[in-house]
């Protein structure tokens, strides 16, 4: 019988240790599984982001999207010393109860008897964290419903996430939620720097946000946090939490780093505490991200070099300051390193807040002409069709064009005769270069630069005409640095990179031949042949390699710089963005000496090593240096008065000769031009003829078939065509529509009024030589 009892009770035993385990299940599995969509809903909402430049230095912490300030740390960023205070501050047994801690309640409903009023609600953290994520009303039948929340929580985190979940989203007031906004926003600092004192001033706010805060009452905050030391056994001192408190005023905001730029700059708009540093730079990068779908992307570490930002924001602050009266009101600057793309800096106005000069458009993306600075593409492109840096070009007076005559000049108004490639890239002549674009076309070059990057000479393909060898295309400073940059990189493009350690440019497509990317490279920084147009050119001079290209649009409403060395590409545009021509000539000499101050700082912050020290590395292989005579740019002979060497295509190529031709200008005791430059030698009274005797005379200008446009704003009879011939005896006369002109001077040139219509140019002389063409003027 008594074994029979005993069976018995061991059955009764298992039996309700089965149904009690079985309800443990059910309610776990009820806890686990029933319907909890706002937790779901929190988990997702959004956080800040916190942009970093690339040496951990915070520029901007954009608000979560409802505008709360609440930044999102992992729990591993949150110093142990601060989770201490925060758990023993609410919840000493958080890591015993399940979510409901009785011993907490008992004490809680203890101390609210004694008082006769609530003093205490016995929560804990994870009943803290549930009224977050639903908040319920007041009264039993509210706590209830919380502790239920908190099982449910219990059931499904981890004490872990129970803790990450609740530090970032504790409510502070002042719109600010969770331990790393409030962190940054009373002490200027990351909540990975948090120390026990500041711990303890932020721990006794979320009781009484509107009395605890430590930046509107600073005594009670030094009251709470001391009381909360002496319960927790802290042992804070007093003096310390009272400076502690005071550097959370509002009136202590100050930069505490050794950043030399950063202290000369620090301005009331951006601080540590409400970082705003390289506005367009970290707005281009948190739109990118967000639209990118990087929501879960809560901090990161930009490419930018904020020292660096600091320092090229002031040079144009200082340069635009000179310029108040010739109306230049803005600018833009755009760094990257060569071998990676990560910009450096990125400025893309005078300043975000000046609205008067629309500071919030980006310079950077905003289309404009460039003027000269497509040229160095030119080149480089003719380069790799057969042209030579010997090449002769002719800078004398040429009309271009068709359909619609197009007559270039040179900036300073002067012809210079035959000039080598070298030179008039250097001396960034406009005559070579729109007869170089007419012989490589139009489409071509707009294909080219295409490849290089140019999207919007893509949009506009097809519109732009000879004019673009002058920069007639509207293009950006970002276009145009990362097409500059090519050029070190020996013809291989790269792309832009904003986030430190994220470098995709694994790209090894080469746009142009490492030989024309070595030469462009060669010839902008040749100080030698840039001297016929720029003279010494002191701005340009640096200590280091370096290349550098200028340009001015023609109505002067933009003017820009280009700036490279071996590891750096810097680019620079100054003017308005309504377009407004500036009073007087500004000259490129102003944001080239911006270009190549940043350079400079960029080198001596760099500390050495990098993509190379030499611009454009080592001599390519396809390159061989000749002696060349300096008039003709062909293979130096004995009758050579001047030579010089030159780096030409040693490897034969298509449509290059792959050898110079001797020189054939210079004969014994002889000098002879070819025949286009007779009226440029006669009148500028040089040595030389161009053996033209009994030769069949020419019309060189104008071209048939040209169309010629008045002017006007000009009188008409101010307005002259200029007739050149080449050829014709010193009694050459000119008849148009059969009606006598008059004669040709010592230079076989005459200035043909314009008159509306079409009309039959012809040239006779004594001899009996006669030319014709037709023009038409509207």
């Amino acid at each position: 019988m008594k074994d029979f009892l005993s069976i018995k009770l061991r059955r009764s035993h298992l039996l309700v240790s089965a149904i009690v385990l079985s309800i443990i299940v059910l309610l776990f599995l009820v806890l686990c599984l029933s319907p909890y969509p706002e937790l779901k809903y929190y988990r997702s909402r959004s956080y800040g982001l916190v942009i970093n430049d690339r040496n951990g230095v915070t520029l901007r912490v954009v608000p979560a999207d409802d505008g709360v300030k609440r930044e999102w740390a992992s729990l591993g960023d949150i110093p142990a010393g601060a989770l201490r205070v925060f758990i023993r501050a609410e919840d000493r047994r958080f890591y015993f109860h399940p979510g409901l801690d009785p011993i907490a309640v008992a004490g809680s409903a203890l101390r609210n008897l004694r008082a006769g009023r609530i003093v205490s609600g016995g929560s804990t953290i994870t009943m803290q964290l549930a009224r977050l994520i639903r908040p319920r009303g007041p009264g039993l039948g509210g706590k209830a419903a919380e502790a239920w929340d908190a099982l449910r929580l219990e059931a499904r985190l981890s004490k872990k996430a129970i803790l990450e979940l609740w530090l970032n989203g504790i409510p502070f007031g002042s719109n600010i939620e969770g331990l790393p906004a409030m962190a940054r926003n009373r002490f200027g600092q990351p909540v990975t720097q948090l120390d026990d004192t500041r711990a303890a001033l932020l721990a006794a706010v979320p009781r009484r946000p509107g009395l605890y805060d430590p930046a509107l009452n600073p005594e009670a905050a030094v009251r709470a946090a001391l009381f909360l030391s002496h319960r927790l056994k802290l042992g804070l001192d007093q003096a310390v939490l009272e400076a502690a408190a005071r550097e959370a005023s509002p009136d202590a905001d100050g930069y505490r780093g050794t950043e030399p730029y950063l202290q000369r700059r620090l301005q009331s708009t951006s601080s540590p505490r409400s970082p705003f540093y390289a506005p367009h730079f970290t707005e281009r990068l948190a739109s990118d991200l967000r639209s990118g779908g990087n929501s879960t992307i809560h901090s990161v570490r930009s490419t930018l070099d904020l020292d660096l930002q600091s320092y090229a924001e002031e040079l144009l602050q200082n340069e635009l300051a000179m310029l108040t009266n010739n109306r230049v009101s803005n600018g833009a600057i755009l760094a990257i390193d060569n071998e990676t793309g990560a910009v450096r800096v990125y400025a893309g106005s005078r300043s975000w807040f000046d609205d008067g000069s629309s500071g919030k458009i980006d310079g950077i993306r905003v289309l404009n002409q460039p003027g000269s600075c497509l040229k160095p593409f030119l080149y480089a492109m003719a380069l790799d069709t057969g042209f030579s840096p010997a090449e002769i070009l002719p800078d004398i007076p040429q009309v271009f064009g068709g359909s619609e005559a197009y007559i270039p000049s040179n900036f300073n108004r002067r012809f210079n005769g035959p000039v080598r490639l070298r030179v008039a890239l250097a001396s960034s002549l406009n005559i070579p270069a729109v007869y170089t674009l007419e012989r490589l076309g139009v489409r071509p070059f707009e294909e080219f630069l295409v490849g290089l990057g140019f999207d919007s000479v893509a949009a506009a393909m097809g519109s732009h005409g000879t004019g673009l060898a002058l920069g007639n295309a509207e293009v950006s400073l970002e276009e145009l640095v990362r097409g500059f940059a090519v050029f070190p990189r020996l013809g291989v493009p790269v792309e832009l990179q904003f986030i430190e350690g994220n470098h995709s440019n694994s790209n090894t497509t080469q746009v142009m031949s490492p030989y024309a990317a070595w030469v462009i490279s060669d010839i902008l920084s040749d100080r030698g042949s840039r001297f016929v147009a720029f003279g010494p050119a002191p701005v340009l001079s640096t200590s280091f390699p370096s290349m550098f290209k200028t340009g001015t649009a023609n109505q002067f409403q933009h003017i820009w710089a280009l700036g490279a060395s071996a590891r750096f590409t810097v680019g620079v545009w100054m003017g308005n963005f309504s377009g407004e021509t500036v009073v007087g000539r500004t000259g490129s000499s102003i944001p080239a000496r911006i270009a190549a101050e940043l350079l400079a700082a960029m080198e001596q912050s760099s500390g050495g090593g990098g993509f190379g020290e030499s611009l454009g590395g080592p001599v390519p292989a396809e390159a061989g240096e000749i002696e060349i005579c300096a008039l003709s740019g062909m293979a130096a002979t004995p009758y050579c008065a001047g030579t010089l060497r030159e780096w030409i295509r040693i490897k034969e190529t298509a449509g290059s000769r792959g050898k110079q031709e001797p020189c054939s200008w210079h004969q014994a005791g002889e000098l002879i031009y070819p025949p286009e430059y007779q009226a440029w030698l006669t009148e500028r009274f040089r040595a030389g003829n161009t053996g033209q005797r009994g030769a069949a005379g020419y019309i060189r200008l104008p071209a048939p078939g040209s169309v010629f446009y008045i002017d006007p704003s000009l009188p008409e009879d101010a307005q002259a065509l200029r007739v050149e011939t080449v050829g014709f005896g010193i009694n050459g006369v000119v008849y148009v529509d059969d009606t006598l002109q008059g004669s040709l001077n010592t230079a076989g040139v005459f200035p043909l009024t314009l008159r509306r219509g079409q009309h039959r140019l012809v040239v006779e002389d004594e001899s009996g030589g006669s030319a014709t063409v037709d023009f038409e003027v509207r």
